[in-house]
């Protein structure tokens, strides 16, 4: 008797669960019944709706039963149907193919799941043509390949780790070898390793602060705004041109905050005063691509490719009020220009694909943080993608009409990597003189505040050990060497100035070694106490101390 009493509950339970269950309620709608990715990498979506009027607001669990299925979000709230129809949410679904380990094709299930509501299932299918190798300790990545006058081939290039991780060591910690067709190149070439922010550096960042990311939690724009000012401006060398355009409604177009300049503090400052100073009033949608368009029509016309370096830095929730322009006219732009794109996003998006590709597509980065936990260990991957870019140069000593084919091998601590160009050198086609040297004058302002210019070099000739000019401006200014940590030429040089008349000063930078030939990369700072338009009247490279024929041109 004490054994059916005890027994009778559990049965009853079970009974009423077992008819609970036959009669779970009809009310999950999905838009598709099966996603077949096939050999595609892009995400695709559907979309859930409660379909029974008679339902209030229920919650639904969504889950793949293969752990290569990713599915975002994986909960969301069904609202009842209204009279203008259906409350549909989106559903992002992702192949992870690192997740495979066979070749063929693949099937698996997302089930969608709420309490006292029949499940539903939708059929996943996915070909696999190849099992993800193991990435290798070092992996030189998005390589390109320069040849120019006179007679230089330039690899530029990232290096990653087997975690995809930039690797971030100095040069001076890398073995180098260069090959001609096999013939090693070496010293009397010029050949070299640096770092790519040798190169002027030109970054634009690009902050959203719509509701979007408001939405993310109310500390969401704190972090991004310290983060851009904390990690990623101390990191760039001081002669990186930096500027900051901001986004905060779909009704206007972003807005341009700073202007290109080397003034990291200042940058830093109006970034923590953009939204007092620049966006009154409400927040609304993103204009994502707008945003991003603008910030790349402030890049310089010219194509300078091979001399400087061109970013973008987007810090954004990754969703974007649809309109113009879209993301195909953004990718045109920035690849026209030679812009790569470094996407920060924060948040669970559903509009990510897209920057994922605008990223790829630029040799960019797309990185996302799941919350404000990991943003900063996100923006931290961007900032290592940054300062992970190296470039290796050297001068061919040949002249004659054979296709050679240049090759370079790194290695670091134990890992090697190594990349053969696929276009030929044909040293004839970028003959030129050996002995002319190439200089540049980079010049920045302060609104409001400061002007300040860089004397950088694009070429550096043979045998160079001074430096002399002869400069006239209006404006008194400081002049000084760029240091060793910003990739100075001239770090460790002595440099000394004579006033030889009204407005003129004499600068002569001397060193105990010679320059690396074929060398590039910044010599010297002229800080302006004051906004100017022309900073010189007359900037005179004086080449009568040069006995073997060198020279150096301002471009």
């Amino acid at each position: 008797m004490n054994i059916a009493k005890s027994v009778l509950p559990v049965f009853c339970a079970l009974v009423v669960s077992a008819l609970f269950s036959a009669c779970s309620t009809e009310a999950i709608w999905v838009s598709r019944d099966q996603i077949d990715f096939d050999r595609d990498e892009s995400p695709m979506y559907f979309h859930v709706a409660n379909n029974n009027a008679e339902m209030g607001t229920f919650t639904v669990n969504i889950t793949g039963n293969k752990n290569w299925i990713k599915v975002s979000p994986q909960t969301i709230p069904c609202k009842p149907p209204t009279e203008s129809g259906m409350v549909m949410e989106r559903i992002e679904v992702r192949i992870d193919r690192s997740r495979i380990t066979s070749t063929g094709k693949h099937t698996g299930e997302i089930q969608l799941r709420a309490s006292g509501i029949k499940t539903v299932t939708l059929k996943v299918s996915v070909v696999q043509t190849s099992v993800n190798p193991t990435l290798p300790p070092l992996s030189i990545n998005n390589p390109v390949v320069t040849y120019k006058s006179p007679s230089l081939i330039e690899f530029a290039f990232s290096l990653r780790d087997q975690k995809d991780r930039a690797v971030t060591g100095e040069p001076a910690q890398f073995g180098l070898q260069a090959f001609e067709s096999r013939r090693p190149v070496g010293t009397p070439e010029g050949l070299t390793l640096r770092r790519g922010a040798s190169r002027q550096l030109w970054l634009s960042l690009v902050m959203d602060y719509s509701q979007y990311m408001t939405e993310i939690g109310e500390n969401a724009i704190d972090e991004m705004e310290r983060v851009a000012t904390e990690a990623l401006l101390p990191s760039l060398n001081e002669d990186a041109l930096v500027s900051v355009r901001a986004f905060y409604r779909n009704t206007e177009n972003s807005k341009e905050i700073v202007p290109f300049t080397v003034n990291r503090e200042f940058a830093a400052q109006e970034i923590r005063e953009i939204r007092s100073k620049y966006l009154p009033g409400f927040n609304s949608g993103a204009r994502v691509y707008e945003a991003l368009l603008a910030a790349i029509q402030r890049f310089p016309e010219e194509e300078r490719t091979e001399k400087d370096d061109r970013y973008i830095v987007l810090f954004c929730n990754g969703r974007d009020t649809p309109g113009v322009p879209s993301m195909e006219i953004v990718r045109e732009a920035a690849l026209k220009k030679k812009v790569q794109i470094f996407v920060a996003c924060l948040g669970d998006s559903m509009d990510a694909d897209k920057l994922i590709t605008l990223a790829r597509s630029t040799n960019g980065r797309f990185v996302a943080a799941d919350s404000l936990n990991t943003l900063q260990t996100a923006f931290q991957r961007i900032v290592e993608d940054l300062y992970g870019q190296y470039i290796v140069r050297w001068a061919s000593g040949r002249e004659d009409t054979f296709n050679i084919i240049p090759s370079i091998t790194l290695t670091y601590n134990g890992a090697a990597a190594s990349y053969e160009a696929s276009k030929a050198f044909v040293p004839s086609q970028h003959l030129g003189d050996r002995m002319r040297g190439e200089l540049i004058l980079v010049q920045s302002e302060t609104p409001g505040k400061n002007t300040t210019v860089f004397l950088r070099a694009h070429y550096v000739p043979y045998g160079i050990s001074a430096l002399q000019l002869r400069v006239q401006s209006s404006h008194s200014y400081d002049v000084a060497l760029v240091d060793a940590i910003d990739d100075g030429l001239l770090a460790g040089w002595q440099l000394e100035t004579e006033d030889t008349q009204a407005g003129e000063k004499l600068i002569r930078a001397t060193g105990s070694a010679s320059i690396p030939f074929a060398a590039f990369g910044a010599m010297l700072r002229f800080e302006f106490d004051e906004e100017v338009e022309d900073a010189f009247t007359s900037f005179v490279i004086e080449n009568a101390g040069y006995v073997d024929g060198q020279r150096f041109v301002l471009m």
